[in-house]
């Protein structure tokens, strides 16, 4: 049936937003030099409270004339509640975008003409309210983050701009290996915890604005809240002013985190995604229960990872890299959060050498609780891990988030003051204690993304499998199985599916009309696509993007010996030409699977895949000029994807389509919903209207 695929000017769409770039190339060979151990003191600070609960943090710093103001709200994304995950992301991010007193423009051109810089974020445990300029301009600061504090409107506008741009992304991380990878690490680790929530599009598109107004009611109130300033005022000096701007604001009820930490991870487990066998990579991940931000030990344990895999220093980069050729990088982190944390090893390795990679993450982690760690390097990763605080005690903005941080977290006043000392006394028998309470190989939760089909097997020698779709919804195994029935089988129970034989031969020729929404890098775009399809093999395509108030139009023509294309990125039109010509009238076969024998093709069931939740066959057909790949659904028979190799200006690039809402029509079934991924953007097609056997004229295939 091939709709989407012949419907789609793959090439064209992809040229208008492929862009280049250029990446210096660094030795990351050589390892530094210890030097000697740096001296870091972190400034002191006053801390008060203002009769309404406000925490007060001032640091005061005469060598500018800069001031800095930080408010942190001391709740976050885990009290957004599993159905509508991003409600607290989504709440910052239109805190600055609308007020009673100030629509967004204002509040931004007024925030540009003082030089001052306003921003709200979320986390976990907390969101934060920043605003930050020249010390005369304070005043100022203080009334644009305390307008945007107390009286934000949440814009029914905004809500919809900032949805369609978190959709937009969801929709290009369903297919990021990368994206994919951190879902199945934070639900593996912290599980029953609202930690591992995440947004998905049903959880973004549930959030309404009474939703944001009673996060806003519920969690800004100054006794769950502290402000931090950083720059050339005094307390004596400042507190007034804080009174003035904060004093009137009423307290509530102070929210409890009261959740259910994690299960510790306490056996090897595995977990596996499948992105299909375009994917000759797999993005692996061991996870591990770690501990929560205020353990005693947290700084230990950072000097820990920096030697185990910080950077290309480490043990895991240069195994996996330097030694055995797995992969460009391997590193891992700890995730300290207020209730709980995890510890997390990472690598994109090449996909015959996943096992391997596993066995030699897990070996790295055993050496550490059985060899001491040379004297050597573990003071060039003290030096490093020194000298980068250092550094980083030049920025006010991280300075206002290390004092609230420890109110935050409950850490020692003189955490960071003590920060280096700790660091430097740490001995070789202090990191393999903890690597023997944190960093054990038979307690992990391995992850895997990548091509099930070849990983499967391998990876039961970790562990039973437990797979799932991107959206960590859990999937039968067996839908992995191998395949009970053969290609001429399966074909023949398709187009049964689909109508029968002489249904579909009874069509000639097929038209549709669809609207589409491009999804490019945040940008969604909306446009309408036109298509006519002729036996045996003629097409016209007609695509029309309204791409930033312009109308563009992309055509593409194939009277069954040539094939046209135009494109406003192209000055000319496009004709091409031998094994590209050839490989296209190919693509343009109509009823390709109904005549697969008298094309001479061969066909073969290659596998059993889930797709979109659901099992389906995989069917490969080898043509004269290229190879296709068709998922056909295991119950109902119907065309689920089809997947293809495309060259691009960018390479050669996977294109996914899937198909949906099959609907009859003229006594053959047609699907009337189509999805497009091809990396970086992704396309849906609603389809209007079918007509079939609408006598269409040769001259609509040739250019015009």
């Amino acid at each position: 049936m091939n709709i989407a695929r012949k419907a789609l000017p793959y090439l064209l769409i992809l040229a208008l937003f492929t862009a280049s770039g250029v990446f210096a190339q660094v030795d990351r060979t050589k390892k530094p030099s210890p030097g000697p151990a740096p001296k870091a003191a972190f400034p002191a600070f006053h801390e008060s409270t203002l009769k309404n609960g406000l925490k007060v943090f001032v640091v005061q710093d005469t060598e500018q004339p800069l001031v800095t103001f930080r408010l942190l709200i001391k709740s976050g994304s885990e009290f957004d509640g599993k159905e509508k995950s991003g409600l607290a992301s989504i709440a910052a991010d239109l805190l600055t975008k609308g007020t009673t007193t100030r629509n967004a423009l204002a509040f931004a051109k007024e925030s540009d003409f003082h030089g001052i810089n306003i921003g709200a974020s979320a986390a976990d445990d907390m969101m934060s309210l920043s605003g930050s300029g020249l010390k005369k301009h304070m005043q100022k600061i203080l009334e644009l983050m305390t307008d945007a504090l107390f009286r934000p409107t949440f814009p029914e506008e905004e809500l919809d701009k900032t949805r369609k741009q978190i959709l937009s992304g969801l929709a290009v991380n369903k297919k990021s290996p990368e994206e994919i990878s951190s879902r199945l690490e934070i639900t593996r680790g912290f599980n029953r915890h609202p930690y591992a929530n995440f947004e998905t599009e049903a959880t973004v598109s549930a959030i309404k604005r009474e939703d944001l107004v009673g996060f806003h009611t519920r969690y800004f109130i100054p006794n769950n809240t502290s402000i931090a300033i950083v720059g050339d005022v005094s307390p004596k000096e400042i507190l007034p002013i804080l009174e003035k701007y904060f004093g009137s604001w009423k307290t509530g009820a102070a929210p409890k985190s009261d959740f259910p930490l994690p299960e510790p991870i306490t056996t090897s487990t595995v977990h596996l995604v499948d992105l299909g066998s375009t994917q000759t990579q797999t993005t692996l991940s061991i996870v591990t229960t770690g501990m929560p931000r205020n353990n005693p030990d947290w700084p230990l344990f950072g000097l820990l990872n920096s030697l185990l895999g910080g950077g290309s220093s480490s043990r895991l980069y240069n195994n996996l890299r330097e030694k055995h050729g797995f992969t460009y990088g391997a590193y891992c982190s700890a995730d300290g959060r207020k209730q709980a944390g995890i510890w997390t090893a990472t690598a994109s390795v090449r996909r015959v050498a996943t096992d391997s990679s596993i066995k030699e993450i897990l070996h790295e982690m055993k050496r550490l609780q059985d060899e001491p760690i040379p004297a050597d390097e573990l003071d060039m990763h003290k030096q490093y891990l020194a000298g980068t605080y250092l550094l980083s005690l030049e920025s006010p903005a991280r300075t206002a988030q290390r004092v609230q941080d420890i109110d935050l977290y409950g850490l020692s006043k003189d955490y960071y003051a003590t920060y280096v000392n700790k660091i430097m006394k740490a001995t070789p028998e202090d990191l393999r204690r903890i690597a023997r309470q944190y960093l054990r190989p038979d307690n992990v939760a391995i992850t895997a993304v990548g091509d099930a089909s070849a990983l499967l097997e391998s990876l039961k020698a970790f562990g039973t499998v437990k797979m799932y779709d991107p959206d960590m919804q859990p999937i039968d195994a067996s839908a992995m199985a191998k395949p009970d029935i053969d290609a001429e089988t399966l074909i023949a129970r398709h187009i049964q599916a689909l109508g029968g034989a002489d249904k579909m031969s009874a069509v000639k020729d097929r038209s549709l009309e669809g609207t589409i929404t491009m999804n490019f890098q945040g940008q969604s775009i909306q446009g309408t696509m036109s298509d006519i399809k002729k036996a045996p093999n003629k097409s016209y395509q007609r695509t029309v993007l309204n791409f930033m108030g312009q109308e563009m139009v992309q055509e593409k023509w194939n009277d069954g010996t040539t094939v046209v294309s135009t494109s406003p990125m192209a000055p000319e039109p496009i004709v091409l030409e031998g094994e590209e010509l050839a490989q296209e009238l190919e693509k343009d076969i109509f009823n390709e699977l109904l005549r697969y024998k008298e094309l001479g093709y061969t066909v073969a069931v290659t596998g059993k895949k889930p797709v979109d939740g659901k099992p389906a066959y995989v069917l490969t057909i080898k043509r004269t000029h290229g190879t296709g790949t068709y998922f056909i659904d295991a119950s109902t028979y119907l065309l689920l994807g089809e997947e293809t190799m495309q060259k691009t200006p960018a390479g050669e690039q996977a294109i996914m389509v899937s198909y949906g809402d099959y609907r009859l029509v003229d006594g053959v079934m047609l699907p009337f919903k189509v999805k497009m991924d091809a990396g970086m953007m992704a396309m849906e097609m609603e389809v209007v209207k079918y007509v079939q056997n609408g006598t269409v004229p040769d001259d609509t295939f040739k250019a015009k």
